[in-house]
């Protein structure tokens, strides 16, 4: 992943120091300078728009973001097709646009000597010359919507992430943001068999895009990561798949309402109808739980504990053969895979889904922390996001439902992926793309009827009817399970051990965060007292000890202020 670190002064002036692309240009006897971060996967039929406008060639990907905006402005977002952020400066003007799904993050913050911007939020720690701040606001990100933070924050007070789709100006010392791309809500008017047809059509060529320079994808057996190897291997005959197991998952393996079944037998019927060439990595307990450190810190930030640190560990594997590997990321948020679009018990919560455990969550906390400043945040960003969502009067109340759900999972659930997604493998110098990832593709998702996304009564109906014919029947018609997590009761031993061993610690963190009772209750049942996923479907007790153990190797990594009253 290329990095990007960027001064603007109070006088206009700029420093870089970068490996991204960047670029001087004139035209038309104006200065610019350019950088970006991130793909752009239609940039040949971007510049053939161009061409006819008379912009000068050859063109460079900066070339191309600028001409694109000096050509449509801020409509330029809806035709750039691709993960990338990208800045441009001139004269004392400088504006930075993010993608609409935001799959390249864009950190920014102000110093007594103008603006800093980096696309990792390490390298801004590292320059800025101010304490790291943990206070009442980063608190509440960290508890009530940990390992997920609010768009536009991030836990340490004065730094900031440009959100997804939205711009950022500086104009005479002066910073605005403000969202420019809108997801709109249209009538469908394609019958059945078109909507399947162009479902297949438009995934195929987001593949087919993304897989230019690529020679690998994840294969879990999944119907996602089945879908993009099928694309690929069709169209490259040597094409490389690899997998995740744990230690011992096999053996400990029992299914639940989220997880219904291990992946051999699937990526087996892949394999033998796709003769790729297959690597099966299995982690250690001991490795899944020394990768705890290394996870937090390629997000610089608490995250999803195992979840991070497994991905790490299998991008590190990956980058001894290859440097860009396609993932099934983002499919469930476009076809309502995930079970809050469709469970009934689940479809109708009114809050954050994957946050269902926020009170027995703040009853971890020290008693001077527990107050209701996180269930009033969690409402109030509720009733924010979904005033953002459009509809159209004919939408029927299973359609109103899954809008509701899509644009509260782009917004919150998918960004926690994105920048697990990107920084994980970062962390091993490898791209991870993620072809559902695309805007064309989800504003035609959004608006297929319910009852088509969800034919024959199937999570994700649409999609599976559109690929039946290029899948083994038994994964395409495979219940939805997510990412692999262990299942080994030797990993919650192993970090109950170390929790334990932290909390020992008179000078820990963690003695000031949390209530000890509760903490050692946690402790010592090793994870089983917290009965409720913490997050999502794969964060239950032992990855809430291995996010809590993620919280004191942070805090003290980076020498973190905790500071516990509101500004």
């Amino acid at each position: 992943m290329k990095t990007m670190l960027i001064s603007m002064y109070n006088d206009g002036s700029l420093d870089s120091s970068i490996t991204s692309e960047q670029r001087h240009l004139v035209y038309h006897g104006i200065p610019f300078d350019v950088w970006s971060i991130g793909e752009l996967y239609n940039r040949e039929e971007i510049q053939y728009e161009l061409l006819k406008h008379d912009f000068p060639t050859p063109m460079q990907q900066e070339d191309v973001f600028l001409f694109a905006y000096l050509l449509w402005g801020k409509e330029a977002i809806k035709h750039l097709e691709g993960s990338y952020c990208f800045l441009i400066k001139s004269m004392d003007h400088l504006l930075a646009i993010n993608d609409p799904l935001g799959l390249c993050p864009l950190y920014y913050t102000k110093t007594s000597e103008g603006y800093l911007f980096a696309n990792h939020f390490s390298l801004l720690l590292a320059i800025r010359k101010q304490p790291n701040i943990l206070s009442k606001e980063g608190i509440i990100d960290l508890f009530a919507f940990g390992p997920g933070i609010r768009e536009g924050h991030t836990l340490i007070d004065g730094i900031f992430t440009l959100p997804m789709g939205s711009m950022l100006e500086i104009k005479k010392n002066h910073l605005t943001t403000g969202r420019i791309y809108h997801l709109k809500a249209k009538k469908h008017t394609d019958d059945l068999t078109t909507t399947i047809q162009k479902v297949h059509d438009m995934v195929t060529s987001s593949i087919q895009k993304q897989m230019r320079g690529a020679h690998a994808s994840f294969l879990s057996g999944g119907l996602d990561s089945s879908i993009i190897t099928a694309v690929c291997a069709q169209s490259k005959k040597k094409w490389r798949t690899y997998s995740l197991d744990y230690e011992g998952n096999s053996e400990s393996f029992k299914k639940n309402l989220y997880q219904v079944s291990l992946d051999n037998d699937y990526i087996d019927a892949m394999l033998q109808r796709y003769p790729c060439t297959h690597t099966s990595l299995t982690i250690t307990q001991t490795a899944l739980m020394d990768y705890l450190n290394q996870a937090m810190q390629a997000r610089c930030a608490p995250g999803m504990a195992d979840v991070d640190a497994s991905l790490l560990w299998l991008c590190q594997r990956v980058a001894q053969k290859d440097k860009i590997i396609l993932s099934g990321e983002c499919s469930d948020e476009l076809f309502g895979g995930y079970p809050w679009f469709y469970r009934e018990e689940l479809r109708d919560i009114e809050g954050f889904p994957w946050l269902r455990s926020s009170k027995e969550r703040i009853q971890l906390l020290h008693k001077d922390l527990q107050d209701s400043s996180y269930f009033e945040a969690l409402q109030s960003e509720y009733e924010n996001t979904l005033h953002t969502v459009d509809t159209l009067p004919s939408d029927t109340a299973d359609d109103l439902r899954y809008r509701k759900h899509c644009v509260l999972v782009l917004h919150w659930f998918m960004q926690t992926l994105i920048t697990r997604q990107a920084f994980m493998g970062a962390a091993a110098n490898i791209v991870i793309r993620a072809p559902f990832a695309n805007v064309k593709l989800l504003e035609y998702a959004y608006n297929i009827p319910w009852s088509m996304k969800f034919l024959n009564g199937e999570e994700k109906g649409i999609l599976r009817k559109a690929f039946e014919n290029e899948l083994p029947n038994s994964i395409a018609h495979r219940k939805k399970n997510p990412y692999p997590k262990t299942h080994n009761p030797l990993y919650s031993e192993l970090i109950a051990a170390k929790l334990k061993e932290c909390l020992e610690d008179s000078s820990s963190p963690l003695h000031e965060l949390f209530d000890e009772a509760a903490l050692q209750q946690l402790i010592e049942t090793k994870g089983a007292s917290f009965s409720l996923p913490f997050y999502g479907q794969l964060m239950s007790g032992p990855q809430l000890l291995a996010y809590i153990y993620q919280i004191h190797e942070w805090i003290q990594t980076y020498h973190i202020i905790v500071k516990k009253e509101s500004r």
